[in-house]
């Protein structure tokens, strides 16, 4: 079977963002000021840089900060879906199935890592499976709970567990998001408010579908104002850039 690449990237970006209060009671966390600029204007140039063309973003919390900032854009496809703060990160891909490309690129949005999309597509195709999910292998303790990781990878690249709770000894990396998920791994027919990690990929595991791309190269979060603040540095030092001036359309 042929695939063609990806071309779309759907970024949760709903939640409350409980850890970076008193910033997030008026903006979502995603728009957290990073130097001057929303860290999601960071994360949408990644995508671009990657070669993507089409982005869904999957809203919640006050959305419409973030509708009003992208709803006009020049030579890149934004679209929305909206739910509410209290959607799961499962409910918020089904309530939006019907804007999904078969397959596409899921991200956290408020984890940033250089995307190698070029490397991931080719593992995914490769694998046979029905998602991937992106590790870092972690063996500095530099993710977001030092040494502490949530999944363990066998041999053959198979996720074996997923432990949100980091309680796994076995435990051999970190989920990062930068998931390639393929459309026919979420049934449309459940009308529950599921967990994507919790729920989905637990049941993907069990059925051995499920593999990593593991990567060495360091990700940055924005969970809480200490890791906002170091964000901020590790933009000045890599140069990471953000959405420029004319990807912007204003009536």
């Amino acid at each position: 079977m042929i695939i063609k690449k990806l071309n779309q990237a759907v970024i949760l970006a709903g939640g409350r963002g409980e850890r970076l209060r008193p910033l997030t009671d008026t903006i979502p966390k995603p728009m957290a000021p990073i130097n001057g600029i929303p860290f999601l204007d960071y994360l949408l140039y990644s995508v671009i840089e990657a070669g993507i063309e089409k982005i869904l973003i999957l809203l919640g919390y006050k959305s419409d900060i973030v509708i009003n900032r992208y709803k006009n854009m020049e030579d890149i496809s934004i679209e929305f879906s909206t739910g509410t703060e209290y959607d799961l990160t499962g409910r918020r891909l089904l309530n939006a199935y019907e804007q999904l490309d078969d397959y596409f690129l899921l991200m956290y949005g408020d984890n940033y890592w250089p995307i190698a999309l070029d490397k991931m597509w080719f593992n995914y195709i490769q694998s046979g499976a029905t998602v991937s999910t992106t590790v870092f292998s972690n063996k500095s303790g530099t993710a977001e709970y030092g040494f502490e990781n949530n999944v363990e990878v066998g041999a053959n690249r198979l996720v074996l567990n997923y432990d949100k709770k980091r309680e796994n000894k076995g435990a051999n990396g970190v989920d990062i998001g930068y998931f390639i998920v393929s459309k026919e791994s979420i049934d449309p027919k459940i009308n529950d408010n599921i967990s994507f990690e919790e729920d989905i990929l637990i049941k993907l595991i069990d059925n051995n579908q499920l593999v990593a791309h593991v990567t060495d190269i360091q990700y940055y979060f924005i969970t809480n104002l200490n890791s906002l603040d170091n964000f901020k540095s590790v933009v000045l030092k890599n140069n990471y850039k953000p959405l420029p001036k004319e990807y912007f359309l204003y009536e």
